[in-house]
């Protein structure tokens, strides 16, 4: 029965090293894939915005809105072809509305983690604790105990 004691404590000892190993690189991996996500779902719309700016450049002067006059006074028709403003402005949108929509991926990632994370985990910690008798005395008569603790988690 010892035996068998001794070596339960000893196997739950060297999991509760790794375990928490693994929760706390969990953790941290949750923590960059939400940061992931934080960045592109604030950078998407800007690079978004930015492109219809350019995409709306690019199809104002070709319908014909920029028109000028110069320093004369004499109307100046502009007569530049502004493909390339479409072009750019129209897959600059894309990326835009991708990196927005990518973030959902980063985000559901790191609710994953974060929910593997929280699984039931060994812990194993060292206390001080006073105990009552020892040494004659309830003063000053700190001791160290080690602490195994099984974390499960309830609810959600």
């Amino acid at each position: 029965m010892k035996k068998l004691l001794s070596i339960l404590i000893l196997l739950s000892i060297s999991t509760s090293t790794f375990a928490q190993d693994s929760h706390d690189e969990l953790i941290r991996k949750s923590r960059r894939a939400r940061t992931t996500s934080t960045i592109l779902v604030a950078t998407g719309p800007v690079i978004a915005a930015g492109g219809i700016g350019i995409l709306i450049y690019g199809l104002a002067d070709k319908v014909g809105y920029i028109d000028y006059y110069d320093v004369n006074g004499s109307y100046v028709r502009n007569t530049k072809n502004h493909n390339n403003e479409i072009i750019i402005g129209s897959a600059v949108t894309l990326v835009g509305i991708a990196a927005a929509l990518y973030s959902i991926h980063f985000s559901k990632k790191a609710s994953d983690l974060k929910r593997e994370a929280r699984k039931a985990k060994l812990k194993a910690t060292t206390d001080r604790i006073s105990i009552p008798g020892l040494q004659n005395g309830f003063a000053n008569n700190r001791a160290r105990q080690c602490k195994l603790s099984l974390i499960v988690p309830l609810g959600r």
